[in-house]
């Protein structure tokens, strides 16, 4: 009898831990709930990032880290740093940025490759550095854009 009585209560405390989310079982008429997420995808992020930089060439096999990049401003006035994880070797991501960031408007100052890429470009009274590095499925890059030091 003890042991039926513990038992019991058991189930209904461990019963009373669970959640109810409004919808009953059985039956077609139940009300039906949509949760609505009001945390942003990580997709959503970046289209937002990218709808508020619009003077940098993004490649198209390459991820921004969101969580890791940082920017302030907008349109052509931002500086931070961003992230990039490319499937494309690092060779190919330097490759890529030599020749789209003058596109939209940025003036190559230095180039240097070895096994750590780089590349500085100068555009207005901005500067942008891109670190490239190699990782196992691609590449990784740090771009890096702020504002012109001496300007007085």
């Amino acid at each position: 009898m003890l042991k039926n009585l513990f038992l019991f209560f058991c189930v209904l405390a461990l019963s009373s831990c669970g959640s109810f989310d409004g919808a009953f079982m059985g039956g077609n008429n139940d009300p039906v709930i949509e949760s609505v997420s009001t945390d942003p995808t990580e997709e959503e992020l970046m289209e937002e990032m990218f709808n508020q930089i619009n003077d940098i060439p993004f490649p198209k096999k390459a991820k921004l880290d969101i969580l890791n990049s940082l920017i302030m401003g907008a349109d052509e006035d931002w500086f931070g740093q961003l992230i990039f994880i490319a499937e494309e070797s690092h060779s190919e991501a330097f490759a890529y940025w030599k020749e789209h960031m003058p596109d939209t408007g940025w003036f190559l100052i230095m180039e240097q490759q070895s096994k750590q890429d780089f590349l500085v470009y100068e555009k207005d009274n901005r500067v942008a550095i891109i670190n490239i590095n190699p990782s196992k499925k691609g590449s990784t890059a740090v771009m890096a854009v702020g504002p012109r030091s001496g300007l007085n």
